[in-house]
């Protein structure tokens, strides 16, 4: 027979190549014969039946659009892509979920196409907005991949402020304290985040009366936290609330009892700090290069924001606002630090040069733009080849020389010299070996030729 199996089952001989009859056999006589798989064949494999096919898939197109951003492979793939994640934040596995709601979220930051990432945010919203997948909410993962798709696609406040209201529903379920005490400070910290992320895309006079009442009472209750991060993220929350300038929205009290409450936050600010002593006051976030907790007391007690900035590249990055402290932070930590950088530099500079412009195409690098209009950043273009700009790939010199004319007739002492010029002249003209003459007398030639072939022809006509 010609096909024959093996003991373990699932494979078959064909020309002295073993194969499998799983959906990897494409990979594995890729492999055989040494070609480099491209992103689009990983693209494919999202298809395939084994977990393991599929899960390798997604890392691999999870590095390239963290590391080398791959605008062109996001804008020809976008919806295909974010169906078949949204796929595997249903039904996949736990690996898969995660993989799968990291890309979504960075898709929704690469593509320039509004309509595109508009569209991705409805259909993330639709399917966590389920039942049967609200409970999903509470994975970093998915709730990362929420938020940053509610921060590029949504077109208006009340999308963002809509999310921001599901999220709210899930810090601060209510008088039942019961279903707050069930999630880790890990995750009501990650929500908070996520609320205080969309709030700093919105303007104060545009927030609902009625979401966010008794806000600040609540973040200031936290801010006696144990955990270190769970009250950075109090402290940012309130920060963005008090710079906003519409306290009426978050707490019903009067303006009178509104000073009171922001006096017993400074005064908690101020006891944590003192309690825990100088190490946590000199200590700063390593994505945003301050103190939470005593950058928002210096914020209410003086109602100005330190300026404050990050190097990204060589580059300074200046943060004046808490919108923008708050923005960074969570975009580096979903990105990590190395992908944060790659999305805010920018790639190789083209140079008028053919070897460079091969190179350039051949180890190409882009940038992303709605990275640098969301901070307004613009980092000057730089050439990673070093200091040549341009190596040419060959070299002319040109001597342009000028001699006047001297009227030397008139001078008797060069007399010598004159007669030595006209020798050579007559011999260059007026020599028969000269190739002036010898030029002549091809010419001469060939007129001759020419008039005894028309007076042949002229023959022939009589």
């Amino acid at each position: 027979m010609d096909k024959r199996r093996n003991s373990k089952g699932g494979q078959r001989s064909r020309r002295g190549i073993l194969l499998d009859d799983d959906d990897d056999a494409r990979g594995d006589s890729q492999n055989f014969w040494g070609p480099c798989r491209t992103l689009h064949d990983y693209f494919i494999d999202l298809s395939g039946k084994r977990a393991s096919v599929r899960e390798e898939a997604l890392s691999t197109i999870l590095k390239a659009l963290t590391l080398n951003i791959e605008q062109k492979f996001v804008e020809l793939n976008f919806v295909t892509l974010v169906y078949q994640c949204l796929h595997f934040i249903k039904k996949g596995s736990p690996t898969e979920m995660k993989q799968a709601a990291h890309i979504i979220g960075l898709l929704s930051m690469i593509t320039t196409t509004v309509e595109k990432v508009h569209e991705a945010y409805e259909d993330v919203l639709t399917a966590l907005s389920q039942g049967g997948l609200k409970p999903k909410l509470k994975t970093l993962e998915i709730l990362g991949c929420l938020t940053v798709v509610t921060f590029f696609g949504a077109s208006n406040s009340d999308e963002t402020e809509s999310v921001m209201k599901l999220l709210w529903d899930l810090i601060n379920p209510g008088t039942d304290s019961s279903i707050e005490r069930k999630d880790s400070p890990a995750v009501l910290t990650a929500m908070i985040s996520a609320w205080s992320f969309l709030l700093s895309t919105i303007d104060g006079w545009r927030l609902s009366h009625k979401n966010w009442q008794g806000a600040i009472t609540y973040f200031s209750n936290i801010i006696d936290s144990d955990d270190e991060e769970l009250c950075a993220a109090a402290c940012e929350a309130l920060a963005l609330v008090f710079e906003s300038n519409c306290l009426e929205k978050f707490s019903s009290a009067t303006k009178d009892s509104n000073k009171e409450l922001k006096d017993n936050i400074i005064k908690q600010l101020r006891s944590r700090l003192s309690e825990t002593g100088n190490e946590r006051i000199s200590s700063q976030d390593p994505r945003t290069g301050f103190n939470s907790a005593s950058a928002a007391l210096d914020f209410l007690e003086d109602r100005k924001c330190a300026n404050t900035h990050v190097t990204i590249g060589g580059q300074k990055l200046i943060l004046s606002t808490w919108s923008q402290k708050v923005q960074l932070k969570f975009l580096k930590h979903f990105l990590r630090n190395d992908g944060f950088v790659k999305h805010m530099m920018v790639g190789l500079m083209i140079l008028n040069s053919s070897l460079f412009m091969l190179l350039t195409f051949l180890f190409h690098e882009q940038e992303n733009e709605n990275f640098h209009n969301v901070f307004d950043f613009h980092p000057k273009r730089r050439n990673d080849w070093g200091n040549v700009l341009y190596v040419p790939e060959r070299e002319e010199v040109t001597i342009l020389l000028f001699r006047p004319m001297v009227a030397r007739h008139n001078d008797c002492s060069l007399l010598p010299s004159l007669t030595r010029d006209k020798q050579l002249a007559k011999k260059k003209t007026m020599s028969p070996n000269s190739h002036l003459s010898k030029a002549r007398t091809q010419l001469l030639k060939k007129q001759r030729d020419l008039s005894l072939k028309e007076r042949e022809f002229d023959c022939f006509d009589y």
